[in-house]
């Protein structure tokens, strides 16, 4: 929008810095063919961008994001970049041949999610930015 109204400016801006000071018809009708041609060649290019936006995404690109999540989830959990166990929690026993089993321990799941959060906005980002918009529709 702002460069549509740009293009009137520039318009305006010719008009009033230009020699003689009297127009003809001829001279407005063409001024406003002119304007017309560009205001609607920029709505075009504006529409045309739009519908490239709303195209959507492939089964394809899709699965490549979702592969790029499952991967990084699971290097992050591999690596131990997040804690998953509560050690203090763990509890054991003593079963058959003095072999210990590990009964029970809490898992944090806060901290999984927030994991996985972090890389589903980042992946988005990195495979669908070009899709979104500040406006809302």
């Amino acid at each position: 929008m702002d460069k549509i109204h740009d293009l009137f400016e520039l318009e305006v801006l010719q008009v009033v810095e230009a020699f003689p000071s009297i127009y003809t018809k001829d001279n407005v009708v063409s001024l406003i063919n002119v304007l017309r041609t560009k205001v609607l060649n920029e709505v075009a290019n504006a529409l045309s961008e739009a519908n490239k936006a709303a195209a959507g995404i492939t089964e394809e690109q899709f699965q490549e994001f979702a592969a790029d999540v499952n991967r990084k989830l699971e290097s992050s959990l591999c690596n131990g970049n997040i804690e998953v166990y509560d050690q203090s929690s763990a509890e054991f026993s003593i079963n058959y041949n003095n072999q210990i089993e590990l009964e029970n321990i809490d898992v944090y799941t806060d901290n999984i999610t927030d994991e996985l959060h972090d890389i589903l906005l980042d992946q988005f980002q990195q495979h669908f930015g070009r899709l979104i918009t500040d406006e809302p529709e």
